[in-house]
Parts: structure tokens; sequence; C-alpha cells
């Protein structure tokens, strides 16, 4: 029988065993809206694809697919931001570090079928569910930041609001995100206008 020194140990261990399988039918779901489509994330292709049972499905997920699917869309979300954070440290300017989230969104979108669950099926599906999504919301913050930060330098005009612009920025990068992933926009021009729109809160 466990000791009580034990047992705090043992529940550290199922909590982490739960996670690890919640993790694993996550991956599994992003794996198979990669390879195939949102559409074709049933709860037996799931179950399937991770190597467990619909049963061990439901017990991790109550809420079955649309919760799965929901937990899914908020991993992609952050993982979108530790990409752009990654390509924020090779920059050398605020705006290197704002394009990062930008160039982001490009590489996310660069796989068609997560960048269609990211920025149109997802929010479709559940979007008035969700507050801002964590992406968004992380990417927000940075960007504010950021030009805060570049204000105080005198490398941003001072008549620039940077709560409201960044709030601006994040609606261009969201917008982007959905023609993007509907193929209606070049990735490259829409760099360029970007960055072309970030030069203009530039110091005179």
């Amino acid at each position: 029988m466990p000791t009580e020194t034990e047992k705090p140990v043992s529940m550290n261990l199922r909590e982490r065993r739960r996670e690890q399988t919640r993790n694993d039918l996550i991956t599994a779901g992003l794996e198979i809206i990669s390879a195939e489509g949102i559409d074709a994330t049933s709860i037996d292709k799931l179950a399937a694809h991770a190597g467990m049972s619909r049963g061990t499905v439901y017990a991790h997920f109550e809420g079955g697919r649309e919760e799965l699917l929901q937990e899914a869309y908020r991993r992609v979300g952050r993982e979108l931001v530790d990409e752009a954070q990654k390509l924020a440290h090779s920059g050398s300017t605020w705006r290197d570090t704002v394009m990062a989230y930008a160039r982001a969104m490009v590489s996310l979108a660069e796989d068609r079928q997560l960048g269609y669950f990211y920025n149109v099926a997802g929010p479709a599906l559940f979007g008035s569910r969700l507050e801002r999504g964590e992406g968004s919301s992380a990417s927000l913050a940075a960007i504010h930041n950021e030009l805060l930060r570049a204000q105080d330098r005198g490398e941003i005009d001072s008549g620039v609001d940077a709560n409201e612009t960044a709030v601006l920025l994040i609606g261009c990068l969201r917008e982007a995100g959905i023609e993007l992933a509907r193929e209606g926009m070049d990735p490259a021009k829409f760099l360029a206008a970007f960055d072309r729109l970030l030069m203009g809160l530039a110091a005179a």
C-alpha cells in the first residue's frame, strides 16, 4: 500500500499520463487534418490513428470530436506564436520583429489543410464559443509591446497609438491568413504589402 509521501508522486504520474494521452490524441487529430482535412477527423479515425479505443477518446475528451478539435485549434495558435518568436530572434529591428508574425502566418499557410483549419474552418465551427484565440492574443501583446519599445527609442512616430495600431495589424494578419488559406493571395505580395504598412509607422 503506498505511503502518504508516495501518493502525490503517484497522482502526478497519473496526471502526466493523462496529459500525454490527450496530447497524443490532439497530435493524431492534427496529423489527420494536415493529410486529409478537417472533415476526415471522425472519432473512429482519431482513435485508430492514435492506436486507442473510442472509449479512450471520450474518456479524455468528453465533448468528443468538437472538444478535441478546439484543443487542436489552440495548439496550432500556440505553435504559430512559437514560430513567430523564433523568427523574431533573428531580426535586428522592430520591423523585423513584427514581420516575424506575418512570416509565421505564411509558414502556416504552406500546410494548406492546417492553414485552412486554423484560419477558416476552425473559427467557423466554434469561433463564437471561444474568446480571442491564444495565437491572436499572444501576437497582439507581443506586437503592442514591440511598438511601444520602438516608440521609446524614437523609431516610430510619437503620434502612433501602439494599442490601436497593434489591433489593426492583428486584423490584417487574420484576414491575410484567411486569404492565404483560400489561396487567394500571393505570400510574397502579402509580405511586401505588410512591410510597407510598417514602414508608414516609422518616425520621419
